[in-house]
């Protein structure tokens, strides 16, 4: 193990941790862990590669070299089944979407963002969605952005108006994974919304500046 810069990122719960990870060389891990590439060329893991911003998780084995990574960990099993064991912190501390964008539509929505932390032109944050929860169509960012999902099984959901009946794209949100950029090279989005099947947790990626 050789010298790295490791921080927690500020919004980080004992129970829910993300930390970002630079000039890792033979980095271990032990237990389940959500691995994003924070860099913008692939890194290899176990003789396979991980694209920039892509994720997945891994647990038991060694990282040989890795100048960017976000690893994620929970204190339960990334798979439990059911609801999410803190909910109630997370929904008593984070700060409620009506209350962030106090607009009609989002009244009542069982949905909460974390404090935000920010490494150069990034920005990351935790949501948390109630199961059964919509969590807003819109298609109005002046950032591009992913998600990776860390809890729970969701839908990242496309629409051709803001009408949900409209909807004609639906992409499958498990535990590890990060979906495709939905912006287009204008950085315009197509109408979207973030759909949670069970209590869901993910993060949010967001880039500024380009």
């Amino acid at each position: 193990m050789t010298n790295f810069l490791s921080k927690p990122l500020g919004f980080s719960e004992t129970f829910l941790r993300a930390e970002y990870i630079e000039n890792a060389v033979n980095y271990r891990l032990v237990s389940q862990t959500v691995v994003i590439n924070a860099h913008n060329k692939q890194i290899v893991i176990e003789g396979k590669s991980l694209k920039p911003w892509n994720s997945s998780i891994y647990s038991s084995l060694v990282i040989p070299k890795a100048p960017k990574i976000i690893c994620i960990t929970l204190d339960t099993d990334l798979f439990l089944s059911g609801s999410y064991p803190h909910a109630d912190v997370l929904t008593r501390k984070w700060s409620r979407v009506d209350k962030l964008f106090p607009v009609p539509h989002l009244k009542d929505t069982q949905l909460w963002r974390s404090e935000k932390d920010r490494i150069g032109p990034v920005e990351f944050n935790f949501w948390f969605a109630a199961a059964g929860t919509n969590c807003g169509i819109h298609n109005e960012h002046n950032f591009k952005e992913f998600h990776t999902q860390v809890f729970g099984i969701g839908r990242m959901q496309k629409f051709h108006k803001n009408d949900r009946n409209s909807i004609y794209q639906e992409v499958f949100m498990s535990p590890g994974y990060t979906h495709e950029p939905f912006y287009n090279e204008d950085c315009t989005y197509p109408w979207h919304q973030y759909w949670a099947d069970t209590d869901c947790i993910w993060l949010a990626i967001e880039f500024y500046g380009g």
